[in-house]
């Protein structure tokens, strides 16, 4: 794994020379009517409140390996401008981002009926399904946006080098793979690869994969459509690695494992998006592969994460995030391994 330059984020974030300077490119981006407000600093962002006539936006920084959020978000607002919240600012050498506000994300407002919030996760499912539709053809501007591409070719050789690294790590390094999850990951690594190799077959093009989509990250826009929030995590490669999330929410916090109606409409409003490629049953067949592509897009987006900053800048409960989706992405079943760990 390649070595990034480490700098103390959250101890930035909170300077005055920053928030100087931020302060200064918001103001010239909106009207802004009070005091711009701290809402979130983590390891990985910076989230800022800044109320403006009207309302509220909404102003945010990555951390440098995410810092591409900004840019594909102007992206995506290219070909589907009513799927991202408006953007009324974008400095795309620093990551800068500022959207307007949309109100609290679906997730706020779980309807006490069940069937209810299962047909919220299928709209969310498909809204994003149709998103990733438009992108095919536009790998050229994610390059350009620097969207890391995650090939599925790259799969095994990938989590080989993580788990070397993650091994390496010193005793007492809240990262790092013991013994036991090196000889998971080297037991898995088979299954790893025929996954893999299912997915580059199945002809369907890479677009954005999500890696990080559920309720929390989709609000609904002006037009009372579904919007998407929170890019950083993307990735450039297989799209059905994205519905993951949504699947698992069925499982976890609501009631409806696979086999019932209500999962099975998730799947099918994700995929109708799909079904000029292929038939839908065919489509589904992917769906185990591209769960276990998905954990491992998780690792890789915490693992790049954590080497923007030092250790200690790491909140200890995230610590063990890349290793814990990479076992999750070599186990037998990554979704019943998750749960158990």
């Amino acid at each position: 794994m390649d070595a990034a330059a480490e700098r103390d984020l959250p101890t930035l974030w909170r300077s005055g020379s920053w928030r100087a300077e931020a302060h200064t490119w918001i103001r010239a981006q909106a009207d802004v009517t009070g005091p711009i407000q701290e809402h979130l600093v983590r390891f990985w962002s910076v989230v800022l409140k800044v109320p403006v006539a009207g309302g509220w936006a909404w102003f945010k920084e990555n951390a440098p390996s995410q810092s591409f959020e900004a840019t594909l978000m102007e992206e995506v607002a290219r070909v589907a401008p009513d799927r991202v919240p408006p953007l009324l600012g974008v400095e795309r050498a620093r990551g800068w981002l500022l959207t307007a506000d949309l109100g609290d994300p679906i997730g706020e407002h779980r309807p006490a009926d069940d069937r209810e919030a299962a047909a919220e996760v299928a709209e969310v499912a498909g809204a994003w399904s149709e998103v990733q539709r438009r992108l095919p053809g536009r790998e050229p501007a994610m390059r350009a946006a620097r969207v890391p591409a995650f090939e599925d070719s790259n799969a095994i050789s990938y989590a080989v080098a993580l788990a070397d690294h993650l091994a390496g790590l010193p005793e007492g390094d809240g990262r790092r793979l013991d013994l036991e999850g090196r000889r998971q990951v080297e037991a898995g690594l088979g299954r790893l690869g025929e996954d893999a190799a299912r997915l580059e077959a199945s002809g369907i093009p890479e677009s954005v994969e999500h890696n990080d989509l559920h309720l929390w990250n989709a609000m609904r826009g002006r037009d009372g459509g579904i919007a998407f929030i929170d890019l950083g995590d993307a990735v450039w490669s297989h799209p059905f690695a994205s519905v993951r999330p949504l699947l698992w929410v069925m499982r976890t916090r609501l009631p409806f494992p696979p086999g019932a109606p209500e999962y099975e409409r998730v799947i099918d409003a994700y995929l109708e998006s799909w079904t000029d490629l292929a038939p839908a049953q065919e489509l589904r067949r992917l769906l185990p592969a591209a769960e276990r592509m998905s954990a491992l897009h998780r690792a890789e987006s915490w693992r790049r994460l954590m080497a923007d900053v030092p250790l200690e800048a790491i909140d200890v409960e995230f610590l063990d995030a890349p290793a814990h989706w990479l076992l999750a992405a070599t186990a037998e079943d990554p979704f019943a391994w998750s749960q158990a760990h």
